[in-house]
């Protein structure tokens, strides 16, 4: 029973479709008559410059694609133009090239790859080698006007390795400071004589000497420390060195407004000039028109080389008919001083080079937006690491994280900068300093407060609030908080005030009723400064005053007047104000001590003292209230910080709607909402009662008069439309009887002198005729045998139809 059992239990295993591979277009496995004939061309080139340049090595003319197919390498540049604003700028098209793509390096470092893989198939596979790289670079380029040429040329293991180990990270690298800001003081004709000087130069002299010979000492340390870690950073003997292939991108000048010519490294996207050390020499440049070959002197590298392609004596061509003008030399004009390799290429004066074989580049826009391979690309740097990040990738919005080490081996960090985009809380970037702590934390406008930049450290409480000023309506630019003391910073504003600084007095335990204001630290010393008013004397002008509520006093500084050295000062005591005495203040000279500067000025009234001191206590209790608003600010933007962090949410533009959610939700109701009009259109053409509804009215109910008039109308309807389609039949049966009866009669009147072919045809004509009558009978007699039947389940269903209950 058991085995029979299991024997009854079978499996059968499923079949596995295998993938179909998309087939290429017909241009990238066969080459057309005008292809065949310049890859012709290309290999009598080669044999000509082979025989005369033996030691130069092998041109790379015609290398095989994907498919085995040999292309001329001009056709495999597309010049495509998309219509994303990032792919523009050459600097836009460098940065998507090498994000986008994983570098190969060449399997033999000095010799040329024997294939050339389409930009199509690099784009799909994101995978190429350096020539992959500079083709596809190079198509972008021109399809967006500038005047880009592939380079084959050598460089350095570094940069045909992709080892940026040995280079400082782009973010790092310091942009040069302006001459303009700097700017030198202009000298005033009429100046006091300094002081003399009584101190020892003797002394001074020997100070001096000590000074140096300690800042010798030093920089002797630091060189030799330099030295021993160049010495280590040194790269090793290359046995490869000026022999390994490399291929990057020459934009010359004169197109997009490019002033000055340079290279592009498709590698890493960035640019450097024409006396690149890291470039070793130069083969061969070309585009998707022509291909030139370097006829100078490589022996310093690149940087004697001069870029003028129509110069036949430094760029040997291989198309004459380009757009760049060639240089005729002087006195040598005419058809015996024309070189044999031009008279042997008389026939290709003519010759149009083909369409580029590729098929056009297309990039989506979730390829731009992912840019690198899986969303995610890390790259070394010289005491540095990049992470590279996809936008809305990571929850947090991060699209770049550098960190930032103190050795090269990349063991002890320094700084840790994070980069962000999307966010809806507008934080740009995050920089942790690891030694102490700190972190700093940078927004963009259009944050709640006007917040733009927030440092703190994990250590103790110190924090430090930057603000955009000029979008808050108290002019707050800065906010510094210790333990003990709050300093702000203004500007602009309509009363002159560009300082605080608040100092609180140390807790005191008090054993009372808790409340609010309890846990409000107690206020010991608020300080204001003020800017200069061009309205008001400086003696009026207040610069500076001081309020100590602890002690009951308020200091007040003017500005300085011309031709003063000290200002002048004034001094209030007031008497403690609690309850009801806070609005009955009484006045008496000892409550006030003044310093004039001025001798010959006039003392100021008690009355106006008066109003100063009452004027200065409204003061001081609006800056009381100030400084506890901006203390409740600080705990707000705490909170809403952790809260941020905590829930973090990215912005998502209105156009993405794979993921915008509202954008979604919206055009699934529309959708929906479309289907059930449809339906409701689609119900209204299936329902027999419609039409005769609608002579009514087409009212939600009916009553008895209307449904009896509607069932009667309907039943009228169905019986004049069978009896009319019965009369139809009926005609037609008739006509076809006439006109058989007419053929007869003319057969009966002409039989004897008909031919064969004339009998033939009537006799087919009477069985034609005869089918179609006995046809028409029978549609006939069925159509007199339904249609009572119709009419009775038109009844029937008239008399259940829940429309015409009435009826």
């Amino acid at each position: 029973d058991l085995l029979q059992s299991l024997q009854r239990v079978t499996v059968v295993t499923p079949q596995v479709q295998e993938s179909v591979a998309e087939e290429p277009p017909e241009t990238y496995k066969t080459n057309s008559k005008k292809e065949n004939l310049l890859l012709s061309y290309a290999e009598n080139f080669h044999r000509q410059f082979r025989q005369l340049y033996g030691d130069r090595k092998a041109l790379f003319l015609k290398p095989k694609n994907e498919h085995g197919v040999e292309k001329f390498i001009c056709t495999t540049i597309r010049p495509t133009y998309l219509v994303y604003p990032q792919l523009y700028t050459y600097d836009g098209c460098a940065s998507f090239v090498s994000d986008y793509l994983t570098y190969e390096t060449l399997k033999i470092p000095n010799e040329l790859h024997e294939t050339l893989i389409s930009p199509t198939t690099v784009l799909k596979t994101q995978k190429g080698n350096t020539f992959d790289y500079g083709v596809l670079l190079t198509s972008l380029l021109i399809g967006v006007g500038y005047d880009a040429y592939c380079v084959c040329g050598y460089a350095t293991s570094d940069v045909t390795l992709f080892n940026q180990t040995r280079n400082e990270c782009p973010l790092l690298q310091e942009l040069p400071k302006s001459n303009a800001e700097g700017g030198t003081e202009k000298k005033k004709k009429y100046t006091a004589r300094p002081p003399r000087d009584l101190n020892s130069k003797f002394l001074a002299t020997q100070e001096s000497k000590i000074q140096a010979r300690e800042e010798n000492k030093v920089a002797k340390i630091k060189e030799e420390e330099l030295a021993k870690i160049a010495e280590a950073e040194t790269p090793p003997p290359d046995k490869y060195y000026g022999m390994r292939f490399h291929c990057w991108v020459l934009i010359l000048s004169g197109k997009r407004e490019v002033a000055q010519s340079f290279f592009l490294e498709p590698t890493t996207g960035e640019s450097h000039p024409l006396n690149w050390d890291e470039y070793l020499g130069v083969e061969s440049v070309w585009n998707h028109k022509n291909y030139w070959i370097n006829m100078q002197d490589c022996s310093q590298g690149v940087k004697d080389l001069i870029y003028d392609l129509g110069d036949a004596a430094k760029w040997e061509y291989f198309f004459p008919n380009v757009d760049k003008p060639l240089l005729v030399i002087p006195g040598e004009e005419g058809e015996a001083s024309k070189p044999a390799e031009e008279v042997d290429r008389g026939e290709e004066e003519g010759f149009q080079l083909p369409h580029s074989w590729v098929t056009p580049i297309n990039i989506s826009a979730r390829d731009l937006e992912n840019r690198c391979p899986h969303g995610k690309k890390t790259i070394l740097y010289k005491k540095a690491k990049l992470e590279k990040f996809a936008e809305y990738l990571n929850q947090d919005g991060l699209v770049m994280k550098l960190y930032i080490y103190n050795d090269s081996a990349r063991t002890e960090k320094v700084k840790v900068n994070s980069y962000f985009t999307h966010r809806n809380d507008r934080l740009q970037t995050r920089t942790e300093t690891c030694h102490n702590g700190q972190i700093l934390e940078c927004f963009g406008p259009g944050r709640q407060w006007g917040l733009k930049e927030h440092a703190y450290y994990q250590s103790n409480n110190s924090r430090t609030f930057s603000f955009y000023s000029y979008a808050r309506v108290d002019g707050l630019s800065r906010k510094d908080i210790t333990a003990s003391e709050v300093e702000e910073h203004f500007e602009k504003r309509e009363d002159f005030l560009c300082y605080r600084h608040t100092t609180y007095a140390p807790p005191t335990l008090k054993f009372e009723p808790a409340d609010s204001s309890s846990h409000k630290r107690p206020i010991q010393k608020i300080v204001e400064r003020f800017h200069r008013n061009q309205s008001k004397k400086p003696n009026e002008d207040i610069a500076e005053r001081i309020f100590l509520p602890n002690e009951n006093k308020i200091k007040v500084l003017y500005h300085l007047e011309d031709n003063r050295i000290t200002p002048s000062t004034r001094e209030f005591t007031y008497p403690h104000l609690s309850g009801d005495q806070g609005y009955i203040l009484t006045y008496n000279s000892d409550m006030v001590t003044s310093y004039q500067v001025d001798p010959y000025a006039k003392s100021a009234k008690d009355r106006c003292l008066f109003e100063q001191l009452e004027s200065l206590i409204k003061a001081q209790d609006d800056s009381s209230a100030s400084v506890r608003a901006s203390e409740q600010e600080t705990h707000d933007i705490l909170n809403l910080r952790l809260t941020e962090e905590l829930n973090t949410t990215l912005s998502i533009s209105v156009y993405d709607v794979a993921r915008n959610e509202e954008a979604r939700k919206h055009r699934e109701e529309l959708e929906s909402r479309r289907a059930e009009e449809e339906r409701i259109r689609k119900e209204k053409e299936m329902d027999y009662l419609a039409p005769f509804l609608a002579r009514v009215g087409d009212p939600p109910t009916l009553d008895h008069k209307q449904a009896k008039e509607v069932a009667e109308t309907c039943l009228q309807d169905l019986r004049t439309r069978l009896v009319d389609m019965a009369n139809v039949i009926q005609a037609r049966f008739e006509k076809e009887t006439d006109e058989l009866q007419k053929k007869q009669a003319w057969y009966k009147q002409n039989q004897t002198s008909l031919t064969k072919e004339k009998e033939t045809e009537y006799v087919s004509y009477c069985s034609d005729a005869m089918f179609r009558i006995h046809i028409l009978e029978q549609r006939l007699n069925r159509h007199k045998t339904i249609a009572p039947q119709k009419y009775a389940d038109l009844e029937t269903r008239l008399k259940h139809d829940p429309r015409l209950a009435q009826y």
